[in-house]
């Protein structure tokens, strides 16, 4: 069984996501500091999990992702790589994480405008594509995760209870 470390849910959605303990940690490690460049990665579910919709998999940063303070690109050659072997062991891609050089994260226009490039790339396979952003503090409020759904961003609700 996966360890979860908190779960989100969405205003109107019944499902909520559980990010297990993994994925939790490795954002947690990835705070932006004060002259940093962003950083990101993948984000991935198990839809087989008989716990619920768990977020499974968050991968790390890459050397070939291109990035500055405020902007980041994530390597197309990794991210297919990703998925492949991310597909090949049943996990599904639900969306992407970065960093903001910010305590509590917003999003963003920049943000807005490349998740909604990402999610016009991958409509027929991800109606509703996720994104989490990392600020750059340990408190719950620093990593926050919206929801693509109706034509605009929701942001999650977080609960930090375990199930």
């Amino acid at each position: 069984m996966t360890a979860i470390a908190w779960r989100w849910g969405w205003p109107g959605v019944d499902t909520h996501l559980l990010v297990s303990q993994d994925v939790a940690s490795l954002l947690e490690r990835y705070c932006q500091r004060k002259f940093d460049v962003e950083r990101g990665g993948q984000l991935f579910v198990d839809p087989s999990s008989s716990t619920g919709l768990v977020l499974a998999l968050a991968t790390p940063p890459h050397g070939d992702d291109r990035a500055g303070r405020t902007w980041l690109e994530l390597n197309a050659r990794r991210c297919r790589d990703e998925i492949e072997r991310a597909n090949a062991e049943g996990l599904r891609l639900v969306g992407y994480w970065h960093t903001h050089p910010q305590s509590i994260p917003m999003i963003s226009p920049t943000d807005i405008g490349s998740f909604s490039r990402f999610a016009a790339r991958y409509t027929r396979d991800l109606p509703h594509p996720m994104a989490i952003i990392v600020g750059n503090t340990n408190s719950p409020e620093g990593i926050k995760a919206w929801s693509f759904r109706e034509g605009r961003y929701v942001e999650a609700v977080r609960d930090n209870r375990p199930d």
